[in-house]
């Protein structure tokens, strides 16, 4: 009995949290979900650099491999 109570409990404290921090009817609550989000050069920054490097590598290799079978 005690833990349902006390469930209740924590459920109504969620509850009247979310009640009392959520935005008013008036404000701009997008502001909150796009403040923190990630700039352009951030989201996608490991992506493109890593794809150009592999590209200089296998430019290289190719290049390479190239040169070793025309001196041979």
């Amino acid at each position: 009995m005690t833990s349902l109570l006390f469930s209740i409990a924590v459920v109504g404290c969620f509850g009247w949290l979310v009640y009392h921090f959520a935005p008013a009817p008036g404000e701009h609550w997008d502001r909150l979900l796009t403040r923190y989000r990630p700039h352009a050069p951030m989201a996608d920054w490991s992506a493109g650099d890593y794809d150009d490097q592999r590209q200089f590598v296998d430019l290289d290799a190719a290049r390479t491999r190239h040169e070793s079978a025309v001196q041979s």
